[in-house]
């Protein structure tokens, strides 16, 4: 996958002492960024696949198949 930029990450104008980073910093804050949402869409996946949990055995396989699981 390629890396984004901030600016793609980020919505709006980045703050006059982010921008004023240098590149190689912008870059690597941009990564860090990019990972953490990356994290935290797959800590909310397997959060919602958890709820499954909660729901009667019977239903648990016909809404795991309609959710694609």
């Amino acid at each position: 996958m390629a890396q984004k930029t901030l600016a793609e990450l980020i919505p709006g104008d980045l703050p006059p002492t982010i921008a004023s980073l240098p590149p190689d910093r912008r870059a690597e804050l941009a990564a860090t960024v990019e990972r953490a949402e990356a994290k935290q869409f797959d800590d909310l996946h397997e959060a919602a696949i958890s709820l499954l949990d909660l729901l009667p055995r019977m239903l648990r396989g016909p809404v795991k198949k309609a959710v694609g699981r």
